[in-house]
C-alpha cells in the first residue's frame, strides 16, 4: 500500500506545544500575581499599607529598605518570588532595593513549601530553614553596606 498523504513537518507539533505551554505559564502568571499586585496597589493608594509598614521602619532600615517591603519579604519568604514580584511592582523601589531583595530571597524564598520537602529528606530541616533565613538576610545586609546607603 503507498501512503501518499504528506507528513506534518516536526516543526509543527514543537510550535503548538510550545504555545500551549506559553498559554498555560501566562494564565499561571495572571492568577498569581495580578491579585498581589492589585492588593498591593489597593493598600499603597488607601495609605493602609504605609501605616501597616510604618512601625517595621527601624528594622528594614537595616537593609537599606522602604518600611513597605517589609511585605515583599513576607510574600517572597512564605508564598514564592512571583507573589514577592507582584508586591514588589507597585511599591516604586530602586534597582539598589530590588537587589538587596532579589539577593534576601533568593536565599531565603518558599521557605514553607521548601521546609516542608526538606523534612522529608533530614530531621535537620528547622536548622537548615533558619540557616537559609539567616544566611539570605546577612547577604543582603552585607549589600546594602556595599551599595554604601545606595540602597535607601
Amino acid at each position: 500500500m503507498n501512503d501518499t498523504t504528506p507528513l506534518a513537518p516536526p516543526w509543527r507539533g514543537a510550535l503548538s506545544a510550545s504555545y500551549a505551554r506559553g498559554r498555560a505559564f501566562v494564565w499561571f502568571l495572571l492568577k498569581n500575581i495580578l491579585p498581589l499586585y492589585l492588593a498591593t496597589e489597593v493598600l499603597k493608594a488607601s495609605g493602609a499599607l504605609g501605616y501597616i509598614s510604618g512601625f517595621l521602619a527601624p528594622v528594614m532600615n537595616w537593609w537599606g529598605l522602604p518600611p513597605e517591603a517589609a511585605a515583599v519579604l513576607t510574600a517572597g519568604m512564605l508564598v514564592n518570588l512571583y507573589a514577592a514580584a507582584a508586591v514588589a511592582a507597585p511599591l516604586g523601589l530602586t534597582s539598589a532595593q530590588v537587589s538587596v531583595l532579589g539577593l534576601i530571597l533568593g536565599i531565603a524564598h518558599s521557605l514553607v513549601v521548601e521546609g516542608v520537602v526538606v523534612r522529608e529528606l533530614s530531621s535537620r530541616w528547622r536548622a537548615l530553614t533558619f540557616l537559609r533565613l539567616g544566611l539570605g538576610l546577612g547577604a543582603g545586609w552585607a549589600l546594602a553596606r556595599v551599595l554604601g546607603g545606595a540602597a535607601s
